[in-house]
């Protein structure tokens, strides 16, 4: 259960002066004029009504406010409260000037589960408490389970009038992911270990049987279970086919229509029954149904109905290099597939080998050489492919293998702006030469377009695209420039590049995309949206510099189709209502770094994925249940780390065993902070002693251990400290956080080259040899007062926009007294010598920042 619990839940609320048990009903606009509890379905409070108003005199509240009490009758976890108010104003006819009568000043939220005591949650105030909140709609992030939920609102003496509240958030298990557009469940069960067969019929499809051997080998991997395929009667049986594919299937009396890249599910007490129209839908079924084993042993009866909820669910990557090949692959095959991703617009650049045109690999190869010798500047995306090129054959399979997935493989090829793995080679095509490396070619020079298309013709040999090329054109700011254009307005230039390059595609079956950028009249150029093919499909990205309109109507009240281009949901606001609009038909997550585990990870791009498919995918998305989605791929995460590192992680094995590591003696802090100006930390409110987080057996003390580095001015703690072990193990979890003494990093400290790196475990062996774990900002540790998945406010983190780990897990999150965040985090390091002794692990601080490295347990792993 997800969504707004005040609709969905038989909960009930009631009012109270504050602190005391005496009711205080509302004397100036009542509610349903009941004293005690009043149930969500019956309350005015939270009927979604506005014009239903409920309220009290200030002069009755005087400066203490009024306390409601809101009884969930279970326990859930609560992403958001939404407190809406109506602000009034009356006229002083003494002073001749408009007095506020109604507002807020205080918003203080208190949550308890069960029996346990009341803790601060959330809270909101202007300056000093006479200051009124004079926002309609007050939003309070929560993050917490509860049973029951306290909000204060004070007024300060001012009339309180509430036209409602919504209580956001989720049953604290685990749920499909991505959301399914239904599911209808049922009485009964199916062991999982009872499933023994797959059937697909004698009359089945390349497709059918692709998504029976993908069921099958997940299986084995996940399960041990060895599952076969034949024919014959459906007991303990997994059917899959398309209709009229297998008779048992088809009698299974699965009802509805099948929408494309759609699927029903059927799970009852005797089989599973699986069935869709197309390759994907079936690849999309059987994914579900494995994400449903990995979360438990014993099915629940239910019968799920999904399709999709856009056209185009993509994500934008780099070339890959060599050694991330197996890499894209398992991205493929773990994350994009099961996220029921569609599409990939592959960057080219200079990333593929052209036979026509060699050179412009061998200067593409030169300069990305010469940046990491330190002889040149940095060059633009000279990361993509690592600075290197695959050969044609290489490219073919990764597109082949996208494709076995049922996705389409776009070639994005760099065109009029962007190209300077062009202009380095062929500084003749060159608009701008003064530069030192001139990002756009003529769009008047013949040349330029002898290049373009033989990179058009080699690529789309490569490729075979389906449909599309997307062909750039975003940033495209010093055209008119060379003396061919000078006296051209931007228009012209840009719409007649457009148009050659369209006309090109179109004789070869194609049709074309670009990035939308430069068709926005709000930006500094004139737009020749007017003037080129209004079948180009358009990526516009600049919506993060107008976050308050949907700028994409500009596009499509030009007859344009628009996907959305560059779609992060940390800043993209109004989804629902701005992807419901005639023409908008899909959303495309970007990367803009290397094709790699590590880069993807810690720029937070596959928690990007992951989050971001669920709002293209499913009609369900609700951004108000940031918090909800986030812990659920928290969940989801390890696993999917398993399965694209290809090692197995000792934590996630059945048979494992946990040795906690003590820190006694070792310990150089107590559980507050009590320095001052420090960042500051309270972790009284910590599980203590030997407790389970996550299934991991820790034993957390009264105290802590923290390193920082030679550089912090106040410096109060040791640059390094060494932890005994003395034992074999598979693994070592590190339960960790980071502390920024003098506030926040911002959301990109971490990502820059040479940034966040904070410090390093150095694990001894007995044999005197060494491994060094690098502590790694975003990557393997996070900060330890914000939430997992916090989103980063300031334009500049538009593509960075998510405060998240990928090597780590946030295995404990709570509040400090005073209603704060608490994040730590758990990093299993794999041993790779676990027949060796690990004798001791040295923690040491580094880097060039405030921040301090806080180690709060260790544990050691083994099976």
């Amino acid at each position: 259960m997800t969504g707004c619990l005040t609709r969905i839940v038989n909960g009930a609320y009631r009012y109270y002066r504050r602190g005391l048990k005496e009711n205080f009903s509302p004397d100036l606009k009542q509610d349903i004029g009941e004293k005690g509890w009043i149930s969500f379905e019956r309350g005015k409070l939270t009927d979604d009504k506005s014009s239903n108003l409920v309220g009290w005199k200030g002069h009755s509240m005087g400066e203490e406010g009024v306390d409601i009490l809101v009884d969930l009758k279970g326990l859930y976890f609560i992403d958001k409260i939404i407190l809406r108010q109506e602000i009034t104003r009356c006229v002083d006819r003494e002073e001749a000037r408009s007095i506020l009568s109604s507002a807020v000043s205080e918003i203080f939220v208190y949550t308890k589960r069960g029996e346990e005591d009341f803790k601060l949650n959330a809270w909101m105030m202007e300056g000093i408490p006479n200051d009124p909140i004079l926002k309609e709609d007050i939003h309070l992030d929560m993050g917490e389970e509860a049973s029951y939920i306290l909000i204060h609102a004070g007024s300060f003496r001012r009339d309180l009038l509430l036209k409602g509240l919504e209580i956001w958030g989720s049953d604290p298990g685990s749920f499909v992911f991505p959301v399914p557009q239904e599911i209808f469940w049922g009485t009964g069960s199916f062991p999982v270990k009872s499933l023994c067969k797959v059937v697909c019929g004698k009359g089945a499809s390349e497709d059918t049987y692709f998504s029976a051997r993908l069921f099958i080998e997940e299986m084995k991997k996940s399960t041990g279970l060895k599952i076969t395929e034949e024919d014959g009667n459906n007991s303990k049986a997994l059917l899959i086919g398309k209709p009229g594919e297998c008779s048992l299937l088809d009698n299974a009396e699965l009802s509805g229509d099948i929408n494309k890249e759609g699927y029903i599910l059927k799970i009852t007490e005797e089989n599973i029954s699986l069935v869709a129209s197309d390759r994907l839908g079936l690849i999309y079924g059987v994914e579900t149904l494995l994400g449903l084993i990995c979360e438990q042993d014993v099915l629940p009866v239910l019968t799920i109905t999904d399709f999709p909820r856009t056209e185009v669910r993509g994500v934008h990557l780099w070339m890959p290099a060599r050694e991330d090949i197996p890499f894209y692959k398992r991205l493929v095959k773990y994350v994009l597939a099961p996220m029921k991703i569609n599409t990939i617009f592959l960057q080219v650049t200079s990333g593929m080998k052209f036979d026509r045109r060699p050179e412009i690999n061998e200067a593409w190869e030169k300069v990305n050489k010469d940046v990491k010798d330190g002889k040149a500047s940095p060059f633009p995306h000279g990361k993509l492919c690592k600075g290197g090129c695959l050969s044609k054959e290489e490219v073919k399979e990764l597109v082949d293998y996208s494709r076995e997935y049922g996705m389409e493989v776009i070639p994005e090829i760099q065109s009029l702006s962007h190209v300077e793995y062009l202009t380095i080679t062929y500084p003749d095509i060159a608009e701008d030469n003064d530069r030192e490396y001139p990002d756009c070619y003529c769009p008047l020079n013949p040349k330029s377009y002898e290049i373009v298309f033989d990179m058009i013709d080699e690529i789309a040999e490569v490729f075979k695209p389906l449909k599309y090329v997307s062909m750039g054109h975003d940033e495209v700011y010093t055209m008119g420039r060379c003396p061919k254009c000078k006296g051209k307005t931007y228009e012209e230039l840009f719409a007649g590049d457009v148009k050659k390059i369209y006309e090109y595609l179109k004789k070869k079956g194609l049709r074309m995309m670009i990035w939308g950028d430069m068709l926005q009249s709000f930006r500094w150029y004139s737009s020749p949206k007017a003037i080129i093919p209004k079948d180009i499909i358009l990526l516009d990205f600049v919506w993060y510099f107008r976050t308050d309109e949907d700028i994409e109507n500009r596009l499509l009240a030009d007859g344009f189709k628009v996907i959305m281009g560059n779609l992060y949901s940390s800043h993209y606001t109004r989804f629902n209502t701005r992807i419901a609009k005639k023409g908008m038909i899909g959303g495309e997550i970007s990367t803009w770094t290397s094709t790699s585990e590590h880069e993807l990870g810690k720029r937070g791009k596959i928690y990007d994925f992951i989050y971001t498919a669920n709002i293209l995918w499913s009609n369900h998305y609700e951004e108000n249940l940031r918090w909800s989605y986030t812990r659920q791929i928290s969940r989801m995460l390890p696993l999917i780390r398993q399965r694209i590192c290809g090692r197995k992680y000792p934590s996630l094995a059945a048979e494992k065993q946990f040795v906690p590591v003590s820190l006694e003696g070792i310990i150089n802090s107590g559980l507050i902070d009590e320095s001052g100006g420090r960042g500051g930390f309270n972790l009284i409110s910590i599980p203590k002693g030997e407790t389970r987080l996550r299934d991991s057996l820790f034993y957390i003390g009264d105290g802590l251990l923290i390193v920082e580095n030679e550089n912090i001015r106040d410096k109060k703690y040791p640059v390094e400290a060494e932890i005994p072990i003395d034992k074999k193990m598979n693994s070592l979890l590190f339960l960790h956080s980071m502390v920024p003494k003098t506030g926040y990093r911002p959301a990109f400290s971490g990502y820059a080259e040479g940034k966040g790196l904070i410090g390093s475990y150095l694990i001894t062996f007995n044999d005197g040899t060494e491994e060094e774990i690098k502590i790694e900002l975003s990557w393997n540790i996070g900060e330890i007062n914000r939430r997992y998945g916090e989103v980063g406010k300031a334009k500049e983190c538009r593509h960075l926009g998510y405060f998240t780990t990928y090597g780590a897990d946030p295995f404990w999150q709570g509040k400090t007294p005073d209603g704060r965040n608490i994040t730590l985090y758990g990093y299993e390091w794999l041993n790779p010598h676990p027949q060796k002794i690990i004798k001791a692990v040295k923690l040491t601080a580094s880097g060039q920042d405030d921040s301090s490295v806080m180690l709060i347990a260790l544990t050691g792993v083994y099976f």
